[in-house]
């Protein structure tokens, strides 16, 4: 999922050259009370850490990194309750999303496509009699999951899926909401839970009932302050949303003023650029109030680290995003003398994006042949100082007519253009250099699609933005 990786990819090398905005903590908790100072409430009384924290979790990302030896219900619904009571434990209020099929974009659905064609190729196909034993009723029953060996082989069917991962976090819904309880009774703060995007009657949908994915809580007040008129497909998109809501609750409801840190959990790569396009946003249309936000991706530890110590548990990679956003601005920028405006680093911001996405991301799959990370990054202050009228183009890729917005496709071309100009003079890099330099139209058009998604400007994935007709699967 993301950004495509490797060392020279972007989540590594933006690791290595902004070292600063990076660290490594044991623990969500360790990170809010790293970064937190200590802070009192408009009554003079000590805040804990806690009551100062929110955090967003991605429920996809949780839900696939449950082990394959977890294969009973029960020791799923296990796990994913422990991923949660730790999202819990560090915020006072924790909101988990989920992505819901039904309002994903159609880009999103082709990639699906090719996961699920991928993930067919390699199942080994068995006799009638045993694939029978492994699947179970479209509408199966809590009973039927109590009993069925292998919970696991239901998610190749997206359907079947879905009706797991209602059942899942139902299941832990309803412990989190007991132990918030036994908190409660023994006069601590129990918090909030929320979850984004799931049918909370989860096995119980009745045959005759469509599912219907919905905002739910442990505080009904603080779900109407997080609930939307209109449904976001993805949960990378969710969790900048609600960050986004949560700015403006701070800024206008005294019931959020205490609020200063927003942790963001998961592991896809292309919340990176998305954290940090919405950074040079708000640069242009600050908010009141102040948050501080801190991306998490948890590492798992390495088989050689297990090897040695088998007690070892996974860490969070933390990144400060607008130190980070800041930073790469610095890098942006440093060939010119002066000072950009605010509108000025937002165009410098989407056109880094857009070469984010150009180097490959689900959308624009393995990316533009020969191109790399590391170079496009080491090329663009010469860009930014040689390209102020391509640069200002960037503008167009967040318009809302299609038209204004492609546009932007010569600015992208000229960054590709200075980037092959300086691969051209390393070595062994000429015939990626004409590669680079060759961009197609359709490449460009859809990273600048793609730019824009991550900027919450969704449009209409069709050939317009290099996007093909195709048939969803049902």
């Amino acid at each position: 999922m993301g950004l495509k990786g490797g060392k020279d990819g972007a989540k590594a090398q933006l690791r290595e050259r902004c070292p600063g905005a990076f660290r490594v903590f044991d623990s969500l908790s360790e990170c809010r009370d790293g970064v937190l100072p200590d802070e009192r409430d408009a009554d003079d009384h000590l805040l804990t850490k806690r009551q100062q924290t929110v955090v967003l979790g991605d429920g996809n990302v949780m839900l696939m990194q449950i082990p394959e030896s977890a294969c009973s219900i029960e020791a799923f619904s296990d796990i994913l309750f422990s991923f949660v009571r730790d999202l819990v434990r560090s915020g006072r209020i924790a909101i988990l999303v989920f992505d819901e099929p039904e309002a994903m974009t159609w880009a999103k659905r082709e990639e699906q496509q090719r996961r699920d064609a991928a993930r067919s190729a390699r199942t080994v196909t068995a006799s009638a009699d045993i694939d029978a034993q492994n699947t179970l009723p479209k509408n199966f029953s809590s009973a039927d999951l109590e009993t069925f060996h292998d919970v696991h082989l239901l998610k190749s069917d997206r359907k079947l899926r879905m009706r797991l991962y209602d059942e899942a976090a139902r299941r832990v819904f309803l412990r989190i909401k007991d132990l918030m309880s036994v908190w409660k009774s023994s006069g601590h703060d129990a918090g909030v839970l929320i979850l984004d995007g799931v049918d909370i009657r989860g096995c119980g949908l009745a045959d005759d009932e469509k599912r219907d994915p919905r905002i739910v809580g442990t505080d009904s007040r603080v779900v109407a302050d997080f609930e939307r008129s209109a449904k976001i497909g993805e949960g990378d998109l969710k969790l900048i949303a609600i960050e986004n809501r949560l700015r403006e609750l701070i800024s206008s409801n005294e019931r959020y003023a205490d609020y200063r840190l927003c942790l963001t959990s998961t592991v896809d790569t292309d919340s990176l650029p998305i954290m940090m396009l919405d950074v040079a946003k708000r640069r242009t249309s600050p908010y009141r109030g102040a948050l501080h936000s801190l991306f998490c991706m948890r590492t798992p530890p390495t088989k050689r680290a297990r090897e040695e110590d088998c007690h070892v548990s996974s860490t969070y990679l933390c990144t400060d995003i607008a130190l980070l956003e800041g930073l790469v601005q610095q890098h942006l920028w440093s060939l010119t003398t002066s000072k950009p405006t605010p509108d000025e680093m937002l165009n410098a911001m989407l056109a880094f994006a857009s070469a984010c996405a150009l180097c490959g991301c689900d959308f624009t799959l393995e990316g533009l042949k020969g191109s790399r990370f590391d170079h496009f990054y080491e090329s663009f202050p010469t860009f930014i100082r040689d390209e102020p009228d391509a640069l200002r183009g960037f503008g167009a890729t967040l318009a809302r007519e299609s038209a204004v917005a492609r546009r932007a496709c010569s600015g992208l071309q000229k960054v590709c253009a200075t980037a092959s100009a300086a691969m051209s003079v390393k070595k062994r890099y000429l015939k990626q250099s004409k590669s680079v330099s060759e961009v197609s139209e359709t490449l460009l058009l859809r990273a600048l699609w793609t730019c824009a998604y991550w900027s919450q400007v969704e449009r209409r994935a069709d050939d317009e933005w290099g996007f093909f007709s195709y048939t969803v699967a049902s």
